[in-house]
């Protein structure tokens, strides 16, 4: 079960969006008034006015049945995770997903249920021998413990397995060459050359904001 935050077309206040999947395996949608104002910058409050919701339903409100397949969690965590943090910090969240994690585990259809510490250990794995950094790869499972850590609060799972796995040792930067050869660079620039103009902008800025790029001339 997860949730995120919307407004209805001339709506005065936010709606709590609450999606989960029926003892059938059928995703449903329920709208539910926040009562928090849209005028006010009250974005925040509504987020957390969201988390108290997901809470109570977790308790028996809605059966946050576990047949869900990792892969859709994860790209609805994402969706809820998007009113709360950067938009820079959601494209690079997204490129990761789409290029990485979301394939690997769609390809197995795995639940949520069935992630193990094996399996999570068998990502790493796998990610280090397609030619990904060992940096690369820590950030993948930041990303999915994130996800965890939600279920687990859902009460979706009884324990986060990303926290039984070992993580692979931590590169220090050595220089452009060897970050250039990395292959986890090339997939990541397909990946942004899809991206709208908007989340490239994004982007593009943080980049600059951090190393403060040269501007071409």
């Amino acid at each position: 079960m997860t949730g995120s935050i919307q407004t209805k077309t001339g709506g005065k206040n936010y709606y709590a969006v609450i999606s989960y999947y029926d003892e059938d395996g059928k995703r449903k949608q329920q709208w539910m008034n926040t009562d928090v104002p849209v005028k006010g910058n009250n974005k925040r409050k509504a987020s957390a006015k969201l988390q108290e919701i997901l809470a109570e339903y977790g308790e028996g409100g809605i059966n946050p049945t576990k047949d869900v397949f990792f892969a859709d969690y994860m790209a609805q965590h994402l969706e809820t995770l998007k009113i709360s943090i950067a938009s820079s910090t959601y494209d690079g969240y997204k490129i990761i997903l789409n290029s990485h994690i979301l394939p690997y585990f769609k390809k197995r259809r795995l639940k949520v249920k069935d992630i193990t510490p094996t399996i999570i250990q068998k990502y790493i794995t796998d990610k280090m021998n397609d030619g990904l950094s060992p940096n690369t790869v820590i950030k993948h499972i930041r990303n999915i413990s994130k996800c965890l850590d939600s279920a687990l609060k859902q009460r979706v799972i009884t324990y986060n397995p990303v926290k039984m796995v070992e993580l692979p040792k931590k590169e220090r930067f050595t220089g452009a060459k060897h970050y250039n050869e990395n292959k986890d660079i090339q997939i990541t620039m397909n990946i942004y050359t899809h991206l709208d103009m908007d989340a490239k902008s994004n982007i593009a800025n943080t980049l600059n904001d951090k190393f403060q790029l040269p501007i071409a001339k």
